[in-house]
């Protein structure tokens, strides 16, 4: 199936690719409900893993009470992390970024955290974690009660969280385009559109080119999941015309996925481990040639 991609990648193996040319990038993941946000996130953050990268996920979606804690540690919500709009104030401090879009600063601090990132072991302490081995897992916060409010304090965190440490970023954004209309991308290096066979991810996918002419070239690509066929990889690339040079790699329908979500397991590493690498290997090339 991937052969679809080769002339749109120009991957770079062995002695020829740059050694971890993702760390300290902000990769961000968005797309439609239900195309597999999370589940992709997961994936990717677990073969960075395996290949030795220090991995940070930031659970950015808001609505979604479980996910990631699940997906990536088997857990449930009793044991998500503590959110980090209290490490900054909460939503009596913090604002939304379309009210004010005032940078994210820590609490009595003026200098903001884009301009002076967060240590994650220095700064903050074990409970806004879950940890394994190189990996770690923040939550950016969850609207938990009837009347809480507008999300948009939570989005500023999302947009402004940059880390001091090596790491690689991966945040999984909640679904549709509405942190576009709050410019939360504009601090993300990469923009990754997780589209499954639908009319509907082909129209978000539009939407998303549109954004992107407000980014630098490079920003945006696109990653088909959920493919059943190549005869079905092939329709959606016919549906998607120009935005098919976007399309990076195909994860296709996972089986199995279905049980494990039932069960409550973390997702095993190895699943679909052979669509994600050249994934990963493309985006490692589109780093490095960004600089």
């Amino acid at each position: 199936m991937l052969e679809v991609f080769e002339m749109t990648s120009t991957h770079v193996m062995g002695a020829d690719r740059p050694a971890r040319p993702l760390l300290r990038k902000r990769i961000l993941v968005c797309g439609k409900g239900g195309s597999g946000k999370s589940t992709l996130v997961a994936l990717l953050a677990m073969a960075l893993e395996q290949r030795g990268d220090s991995v940070v996920v930031l659970d950015g979606d808001a609505s979604n009470p479980e996910g990631l804690v699940r997906l990536l540690f088997g857990l449930g919500v009793r044991e998500e992390p503590k959110p980090l709009i209290e490490f900054f104030g909460g939503t009596r401090r913090v604002t939304c970024p379309v009210d004010d879009p005032a940078p994210l600063t820590r609490v009595g601090d003026r200098v903001p955290v884009p301009e002076r990132p967060i240590a994650l072991a220095r700064e903050l302490g074990a409970e806004y974690m879950l940890t394994r081995g190189v990996l770690r897992l923040l939550q950016a916060g969850k609207i938990e009660t009837y009347g809480q409010g507008c999300d948009g304090p939570i989005e500023k965190v999302v947009r402004d969280l940059l880390i001091e440490d090596a790491v690689v970023t991966l945040i999984d954004e909640k679904a549709g385009v509405e942190h576009f209309g709050r410019r939360i991308p504009e601090r993300m290096d990469l923009i990754l559109g997780v589209l499954d066979c639908t009319r509907e991810s082909v129209s978000i996918a539009r939407r998303l080119a549109e954004f992107a002419r407000a980014m630098p070239p490079g920003t945006l690509w696109l990653i088909l999941n959920k493919t059943e066929s190549e005869a079905m990889t092939a329709r959606m690339l016919e549906l998607l015309g120009d935005l098919g040079a976007r399309v990076i790699g195909a994860v296709p329908l996972i089986d199995g996925l279905t049980q494990t979500a039932l069960s409550g397991d973390r997702l095993d590493a190895h699943l679909a481990q052979g669509d994600v690498e050249p994934i990963l290997d493309r985006l490692e090339t589109i780093a490095a040639e960004a600089g």
